[in-house]
């Protein structure tokens, strides 16, 4: 655990963060979560996915400023030994202000709060020195990230 990243923020990390407010809402409208996915460049999906996957998610993190979502991130898990974050995104013209480290911070501190140990994450190439900042290791001990993706039904 690396307790330095729940430090609470203050004023030295921009005025924009005063004007924020974070929310742990799952029920937030899928519209706006494919909005900011769209808006760092990920494809689209169907909104009664997205509503799912929120409902199904451990935790769920989204900023707001004046009534746009500005971060994001949603996390899954077993609720008990472990939890992923996926979808971890910053409206671009909102990124360098601290925003995204918000974002780490308050899913963090709701995993931490739910007693998870263990938290992993796929990071998009170059943004591992980010999640570094918050405690994250590529490939601890060796281990490597295996997928498999079905390919739908057309």
């Amino acid at each position: 655990m690396v307790l330095s990243i729940f430090k609470k923020f203050d004023d030295k990390n921009g005025p924009l963060l005063n004007e924020v407010q974070v929310s742990r809402d799952k029920s937030i409208n899928p519209e706006d979560v494919q909005d900011i996915c769209q808006s760092v460049g990920w494809s689209w999906r169907e909104p009664e996915l997205i509503r799912k996957a929120l409902k199904n998610s451990v935790a769920v993190i989204s900023v707001w400023h004046n009534g746009a979502m500005v971060g994001f991130a949603r996390a899954t898990g077993d609720q008990v030994f472990n939890a992923t974050i996926w979808d971890m995104a910053v409206r671009p013209s909102y990124q360098g202000q601290g925003v995204g480290r918000l974002v780490m911070f308050e899913i963090l501190r709701h995993l931490e709060d739910d007693g998870i140990p263990l938290v992993t994450l796929y990071a998009d190439p170059g943004t591992d020195g980010f999640y570094r900042k918050f405690g994250f290791l590529s490939d601890p001990s060796g281990v490597r990230g295996m997928f498999r993706e079905s390919i739908g039904k057309d």
